[in-house]
């Protein structure tokens, strides 16, 4: 069988029962060839997934001998394995209270004992109530102070909903907005 291909009849398409089948490789070739090839496919998917995966030990640093040093001009790299090392953190800013309530400042309304803080039209019992702002309520102040009635008045506009009146100072305090 070792001698069938140097054999003319191999080369001129006769064959012999079920070595051939209709003219082409015998099946032994085919299914060697089949085989071969899947292996081969298997072989370099595996490689390509191993060389995608594959970690790379990270470089070192060389501590130099006593007495040296590195060029001014070459940054030394360094590398510290197993320690993770966090962002600086930023300092959050807490704004201060101001002392004092004046223009520009934000109030809160306090010390109503539960009746709440009336909003007028101006600096006057006697001006229409706008609305009642509840405790807790934050405002700006916009303008003042207006002595009137015995009473210190700053213009306010409530940040929850805009609206611009005006309130006895009794009740208000300065906050952080």
């Amino acid at each position: 069988m070792a001698d069938d291909f140097n054999d003319d009849e191999f080369w001129n398409g006769e064959e012999e029962e079920g070595y051939f089948e209709e003219g082409r490789f015998p099946r032994v070739w085919l299914l060697s060839m089949g085989i071969l090839s899947v292996i081969l496919v298997v072989g370099v998917v595996a490689l390509a997934f191993m060389a995608l995966f594959r970690s790379t030990p990270p470089p070192t640093s060389v501590p130099l001998p006593e007495g040296e040093t590195e060029a001014e001009d070459t940054p030394t790299p360094v590398m510290i394995q197993g320690t993770s090392v966090s962002p600086p953190s930023t300092p959050t800013l807490v704004p201060a209270v101001p002392a004092e309530i004046a223009i520009g400042v934000y109030v809160k309304v306090s010390g109503t004992g539960g009746n709440d803080l009336s909003f007028r039209a101006g600096p006057s019992p006697n001006y229409v109530r706008l609305k009642i702002v509840a405790e807790g309520s934050v405002l700006k102040v916009l303008d003042g102070p207006v002595e009137a009635d015995g009473y210190v008045w700053w213009q306010l506009q409530d940040v929850s909903d805009g609206v611009v009146g005006w309130a006895v100072a009794d009740y208000l305090e300065p906050t952080v907005p």
